[in-house]
């Protein structure tokens, strides 16, 4: 493995562990001491790879939010599933991925200290969350029987958001948040099974 290979390996290697570590105690609590601990070098080798501890979050929420970019798309794009596996799969990875995993004060402290610099990235990525399932919806015909209430796609696809973010922060358990979830699916794609 070439010297670029390896220190490519490792930056990810302590990304991912100062992504736990970060999950854990929250940006204030988090020490580079404590990142260096969990990905088992020395300081003096984090700081080889990170300057400050804003390089290193920097580094853990961008590597996060690609997961769960990469994450959720496979699942919405799922063309071998049902749709309302497809929007359950995709919102779990979405939203639920830190149900009952992560404390939610210190997941809201992370994602507080994430907005100075990666709110558009989030906005952009709820929207095109929103979008995307609007469109599948449609595409799909689960949109149709609505339109004669007056809901349109993007309604329908912004309430199944909504729905998923509350189960989110109200739901104990993932098994919770699952039930919660499909709820909200099932209202929305069993319309049309009258």
């Amino acid at each position: 493995m070439s010297d670029d290979s390896q220190s490519a390996a490792r930056r990810e290697s302590i990304v991912r562990a100062g992504t736990g570590v970060f999950l854990r105690f929250g940006f204030r609590k988090t020490s580079m001491h404590d990142v260096a601990r969990a990905a088992g070098i020395s300081r003096q080798g984090l700081y080889l790879h990170f300057s400050t501890k804003n390089d290193l979050f920097r580094a853990v929420v961008t590597h996060m939010l690609d997961d769960l970019r990469s994450t959720t798309w496979q699942a919405l794009g799922r063309d071998d599933r049902p749709v309302e596996k497809r929007l359950a799969d995709a919102f779990e990875a979405f939203h639920g991925v830190t149900v009952a995993a992560v404390d939610r004060l210190i997941f809201a402290e992370v994602l507080q200290a994430a907005q100075s610099f990666a709110a558009d990235t989030m906005s952009g990525l709820e929207r095109d969350l929103v979008a995307d399932t609007g469109r599948l919806l449609d595409r799909t015909g689960h949109a149709a029987p609505w339109r004669e209430n007056g809901l349109t796609p993007a309604d329908l696809a912004q309430h199944l958001f909504d729905a998923s973010a509350g189960a989110k922060y109200e739901s104990a358990s993932l098994e919770e948040y699952r039930r919660r979830l499909i709820v909200a699916v099932r209202i929305v794609t069993r319309s049309t099974e009258r």
